[in-house]
């Protein structure tokens, strides 16, 4: 053998495992969860909804909850969040710390957009309506603004007519208006824009699939989930 060849090649292997090792400590992003796809506030994350991925976050780390153990399935958003956004720790919580209801409203054909879907924004309008003739009896009025829908179900059929199923998000004090007003007339859902607004603290970075999943472990930075929120489900008109 050629001595200055076996020199030659050891000083390349040499060379190749200090660089990788000064690659890796060069590294300094980490791992976190990022939603796949929107979701709307009030909606419970499940394992399809998250996935792992690292990102450098500098000093904004103690920001988003850190991909250290499980993923955190059963928790509740307070506030809505878009596909590929990191998940912050202050919009993450327990069923049974978020203030929320689900209420079922049923909506006919024809009296909200066709392509309304979870996540967007509605005003809650309703048209006072006889017992009988189902005639209108006065002008429509606005129940609620800016309420959140957190899901559209159009094979629902609610009572005798041609309905869909719409939730919405609500807090414990709109429940009443809105079962009120689904007694006394027919529903109509005006979608609100949702301004394009960067939220405070909302990351932008490129993403890389994580190596290994994490393991199923308790999460540290979350308290066990309760049970889910209460769903109430009011009768059509």
């Amino acid at each position: 053998l050629d001595g200055r060849l076996v020199v030659g090649v050891l000083l390349v292997l040499i060379s190749v495992v200090v660089g990788s090792h000064v690659l890796s400590d060069a590294d300094r992003s980490e791992a976190v969860w990022v939603l796949t796809r929107p979701l709307a506030a009030g909606a419970e994350l499940s394992a399809e909804d998250i996935e792992l991925g690292r990102v450098r976050l500098f000093d904004n780390a103690a920001t988003y909850v850190p991909a250290l153990g499980a993923k955190p399935v059963g928790y509740v958003l307070r506030r809505a969040l878009g596909a590929r956004e990191l998940l912050p720790r202050d919009a993450v919580g327990s069923p049974g710390e978020v203030e929320i209801r689900q209420v079922t409203v049923p909506i006919v054909r024809g009296h909200a957009p066709p392509d309304l879907s979870a996540g967007q924004l509605v005003d809650v309008y309703v048209t006072p309506l006889s017992g009988a003739g189902k005639a209108a009896t006065g002008p429509p009025r606005l129940v609620l603004a800016g309420l959140t829908v957190l899901q559209r179900s159009k094979e629902t059929r609610l009572g005798s007519g041609d309905q869909d199923g719409v939730v919405l998000r609500a807090s414990p004090e709109q429940v009443v208006p809105l079962l009120v007003a689904l007694a006394e007339g027919r529903i109509d859902l005006v979608r609100v824009p949702r301004a394009a607004v960067p939220r405070p603290g909302q990351a932008a970075a490129s993403m890389s699939p994580a190596p290994a999943a994490a393991p199923v472990t308790p999460n540290p930075v979350l308290p066990a989930p309760v049970t889910s929120a209460p769903v109430t489900t009011a009768p059509a008109p």
